[in-house]
């Protein structure tokens, strides 16, 4: 009876770790989609490429940054604007996904450039939210706040 109790313990420890290591690649494969997807989004905004959020933003995409709330269409009519980015990088990822059609992403991005003759702020806080939709991830909701140097 101990040896039979044993091996059914042995089994669910074996059953666990399997569906735990599972996961987490496939939670791994998910954010390294995630992430390539924001590398991809800041190199159309750096190419004043409005594109890129028309394919893979939600239609209730919601952005929120210093200048307020913006919803698809009013982030599709500003990207054309008079921006000229020179350089980004994106670091500190922070990855997590509450549910299976949900992903939540934070970054610090560090960029230089000018927007409508000022300088953009050369260090952001960013936080995004992807939402599974027929299969692909769109982007759903986007914020970024300034941080001190």
């Amino acid at each position: 009876m101990k040896n039979i109790v044993m091996i059914l313990c042995i089994a669910l420890s074996a059953v666990t770790l399997s569906f735990s290591q599972s996961m987490n690649s496939k939670t791994a494969k998910v954010e390294a989609q995630i992430i390539a997807l924001e590398q991809a989004a800041w190199e159309a905004w750096k190419n004043n490429d409005a594109t890129w959020v028309q394919i893979n933003s939600a239609e209730e995409f919601l952005s929120v940054n210093a200048e307020g709330v913006s919803n698809k269409a009013e982030v599709l009519a500003s990207i054309p604007k008079d921006c000229k980015v020179k350089s980004f990088s994106m670091e500190d990822f922070t990855f997590s996904m509450p549910a299976k059609n949900i992903a939540l992403l934070t970054y610090i991005a560090h960029e230089d450039g000018v927007c409508d003759g000022e300088k953009i702020p050369s260090k952001v806080r960013v936080g995004v939210t992807y939402v599974k939709q027929h299969g692909k991830w769109k982007e759903a909701f986007y914020v970024e706040a300034t941080m001190e140097k």
